[in-house]
């Protein structure tokens, strides 16, 4: 996650606010530490080798296997196009939702943002995937960072930025899609372009409403309501700046954005991370894409607290901190309008945490550490974390964890998707 800091150096401040829907102190405890239990988890993990060479992309499916805690077995699918490439902490590696899947898990979608477009596999039952006729199919714009959902309404976020082509005077966009039922990418003729550098980072869609909400680069975030035929209206009020309360002094600075996506899965809030701030913020949305400010809390012993996931009973949110190596662990089934930090885990080995995804029954957090900046030394991070979620919802690393990606020295491996097998009997 791009910064305008040195590295791993930390600004804290706290804030709480009961709000709108009525429902705040933050508290730090200390980190977790390393089990051995065997995995309950059966299934696939998806990751993005991200390779920027001509036609090198690749999806890395993970198969494991119930009581296994490292994969069975890793297989790479070709997506017929190229990635992105950094390690000068420019912003063209920050976006989430790289890889996607249906809510049925029979599709996966995945961008290839040095070539402008986007793969779509059938996903089998075990798990192995086989391109969609006509994959991949153009993005409607420069460089696709996202990709986000909403019934058979696909939404590209084209950032114009991937480290290797001059974009820099390229409007970034948003296109829809509509999804065929043979998994093909129709457009819509909807695009709506935002300012070159805007570099949107999520295409994120509300469970409630389904809101499209994004962060942009230039500190704002962006929402749209879904309509009809893949139109996209922006918001009311929108776009949005962060308020100048959560910056130190009440001073507002640049380069600070939010930057992470995650939502409640009942209530109309939606979480993410202020990197350089090594904040939390807490929003409240409604049906016209109106966000509504409701706190910013100190993400307390990190650096970078970058992409965000919240757990599939609303009791407890992730943060993944790229510039600490580390996961932060936050409370709000007390209240979902204050979160209050109740781990901080250190991973093991070195990297940059990125995308993180929770397993179905919210048992397992799985975390991408790409080697994503030059201080990382080469041979180190571009690694899968599986940790252990105990009911309580804080964290610990088992001694399998992590694994090697197979992907050379100088690529930044990149989203996250799972697919659990089929539940029997």
């Amino acid at each position: 996650m791009s910064s305008n800091a040195g590295p791993y150096v930390v600004l804290a401040r706290a804030a709480g606010l009961l709000g709108l829907l009525g429902i705040g102190a933050v508290v730090l405890l200390s980190g977790g530490g390393t089990s051995g239990g065997p995995s309950r988890f059966a299934g696939t993990v998806y990751v993005e080798s991200n390779s920027s060479a001509p036609g090198q992309n690749r999806v890395l499916a993970f198969s494991y296997r119930t009581g296994s805690a490292r994969p069975a077995a890793v297989v790479s699918y070709a997506t017929g196009g190229s990635g992105s490439h950094d390690l000068s902490n420019s912003g063209v590696l920050d976006a989430d939702q790289q890889l996607i899947v249906n809510p049925t898990r029979t599709l996966l979608f995945a961008v290839n943002q040095g070539s402008d477009t986007v793969a779509v596999f059938h996903v089998a039952p075990d798990g192995t995937l086989s391109p969609v006729a006509g994959s991949p199919f153009p993005s409607g714009g420069s460089a696709p960072g996202s990709v986000g959902l909403w019934g058979d309404t696909l939404i590209v976020a084209n950032k114009a930025q991937d480290g290797v082509r001059a974009l820099s005077r390229v409007p970034a966009s948003y296109t829809t899609f509509a999804v065929g039922s043979d998994g093909t990418l129709i457009p819509t003729g909807t695009t709506v372009s935002v300012p070159a550098r805007s570099s949107p980072t999520q295409a994120f869609v509300t469970p409630r409403d389904g809101v499209l909400v994004s962060t942009e680069e230039t500190g704002l975030l962006r929402t749209f309501l879904l309509g009809p035929g893949g139109s996209l209206t922006p918001g009311a009020g929108s776009p949005f700046q962060l308020p100048t309360s959560i910056f130190p002094g009440q001073v507002r600075r640049h380069p600070v954005w939010p930057a992470g996506l995650s939502a409640h899965p009942k209530l109309p809030l939606i979480y993410s991370g202020v990197p350089n701030l090594s904040e939390v913020v807490v929003y409240s949305y409604d049906a016209q894409g109106r966000l509504t400010f409701v706190a910013g809390l100190p993400d307390r012993g990190s650096f970078l607290p970058c992409w965000s996931v919240v757990s599939p009973d609303g009791r407890r949110l992730y943060t993944a901190d790229a510039g600490s190596d580390s996961v932060s662990v936050f409370d709000i089934a007390a209240d979902p309008l204050a979160p209050r930090q109740v781990q901080l885990l250190k991973l093991r080995g070195d990297g940059n945490p990125w995308n993180m995804g929770l397993t179905p029954d919210g048992r397992y957090l799985f975390v991408v550490t790409p080697r994503a900046v030059a201080q990382i030394p080469p041979g180190q991070g571009n690694t899968l974390h599986m940790l252990d979620v105990d009911p309580s919802g804080r964290l610990s690393e088992p001694s399998s964890s992590p694994v090697s990606l197979p992907v050379s020295i100088g690529t930044n491996p990149l989203g996250l998707a799972i697919v659990a097998n089929p539940v029997h009997g």
